[in-house]
């Protein structure tokens, strides 16, 4: 007698830890939220596990025959949560929310729960469509991941979806098994189903929650990664950062050479002056694209401060690379940014070489800085090959170390 209210304790634990479970990975994601409100991906996740929880604390509470809109409200918990558990996937992902398949599933599964609300003895036949609503909610969360998987916790965060849609699925079976008792309203609470779906619901929430918080930190630290690789204003390599990948590019391309530009926008510092510094942002955005686009994927683009720009072409020779100049100073000639209704007239001039695997990387930076000073001397709007003679100390500095004199109006 005296261990009856220890086990009536550990029940009542163990039927509310479901509940507890979800409302704390609620808490959890709604946290992540507040820190970073740009992860609208983590509020509504956050609101899937609270809208759950709230389903499954209705469900404990049930003792008896309760009205309709008590068991409404149960089941519009489950849609509600499970359309922001698939819309919260897709946006952590960046995939687009299956709305016609989703709402299909939703059409059909409410028709039946609401036909059997006013059936009680098709009780059996609502708890086999609430489940097998989510065993399709659970695959199309699989899809959504194993597409647009990148990292081993994509593959595994896929598993686990899958893995709960065929363990609902046994589920759903479950109930008809030879010797299985027929679900009722009256007979389900404390029940071996009851007990299962508790377990695996809560497992589940566990493994899930873990599961999308390493996805959401391995965002984060890829999204850490490309603001300490890239230029904040252009999107392209930061000096920095193409430093880190010269020597790869070339070790890759040799014994083949590579080519290497550089482009200075003319007269940067007269747009600023005549449009202001917001035009000027918008110039070297556009520029960024255009050589990026027109370098190709293949290709390392490179902001080295202020207007100017560098581009290395890998397995490009002499003439490849002169034609790619020729090719990006037309380009930019001829691209149309408009500012207060009139087009900017925009050139750049380049200097170009070609990259033997054993030469000097920083030397042929400062031979090809130096062709680009040529060609603003001849008239901007050119391409000029570097030489092999370095004529001043200046030249030699290595160009991270060079003040940014592209304002001067070249």
């Amino acid at each position: 007698m005296e261990k009856a209210p220890i086990l009536i304790l550990a029940n009542l634990t163990y039927q509310w830890l479901g509940p507890a479970v979800f409302v704390s990975a609620g808490v959890a994601f709604l946290l992540l939220f507040a820190h970073d409100r740009k992860q609208f991906a983590t509020l509504k996740l956050s609101g899937a596990f609270f809208f759950a929880g709230i389903g499954f604390t209705l469900i404990m509470l049930v003792d008896g025959d309760v009205s309709r809109v008590y068991q409404a409200t149960v089941q519009s918990s489950l849609f509600v949560s499970h359309f922001l558990l698939m819309w919260g996937v897709a946006s952590l992902y960046e995939r687009r929310f299956p709305k016609v398949p989703f709402g299909l599933a939703v059409m059909v599964a409410a028709g039946v729960i609401g036909y059997t609300l006013f059936q009680p003895t098709l009780f059996w036949l609502r708890v086999a469509t609430a489940s097998g609503f989510i065993v399709f909610v659970d695959l199309m969360c699989s899809v959504l991941v194993w597409r647009a998987r990148r990292h081993r916790v994509d593959t595994v965060l896929a598993g686990i979806f899958a893995i709960q849609a065929a363990l609902t699925s046994v589920r759903i079976i479950q109930p008809f098994l030879p010797g299985a008792e027929l679900l009722t309203l009256d007979t389900i609470s404390g029940s071996p189903f009851m007990a299962s779906m508790q377990t695996a619901n809560s497992l589940f929430a566990i493994v899930m929650g873990l599961a999308l918080f390493a996805r959401y930190s391995t965002t984060l630290v890829m999204r850490l990664n490309r603001l300490a690789e890239t230029d904040p204003l252009t999107g392209l390599l930061n000096r920095r950062d193409f430093d880190t990948k010269v020597d790869l590019l070339r070790a890759a391309a040799a014994p083949l050479p590579t080519g290497l530009i550089i482009c200075d926008i003319d007269s940067f510092k007269q747009v600023n002056d005549t449009h202001g510094h917001h035009v000027g942002d918008t110039v070297l955005q556009a520029v960024a694209r255009l050589l990026q686009d027109e370098a190709g994927e293949a290709s390392l683009c490179v902001r080295l401060g202020g207007e100017e720009f560098c581009i290395l072409l890998p397995e490009a020779n002499i003439e490849m690379t002169r034609l790619a100049a020729t090719r990006l100073r037309v380009a930019i000639e001829t691209q149309k940014i408009v500012s207060s209704g009139r087009r900017l007239e925009l050139t750049a001039s380049f200097g170009f070489c070609q990259l033997a695997p054993e030469d000097d990387f920083r030397t042929a930076m400062a031979n090809v800085d130096a062709a680009v000073y040529q060609a603003k001397a001849d008239g901007r709007n050119l391409v000029r090959i570097a030489t092999d003679v370095v004529t001043t100390a200046v030249d030699l500095a290595p160009v991270a170390d060079r003040p940014p004199a592209r304002d001067s109006g070249r």
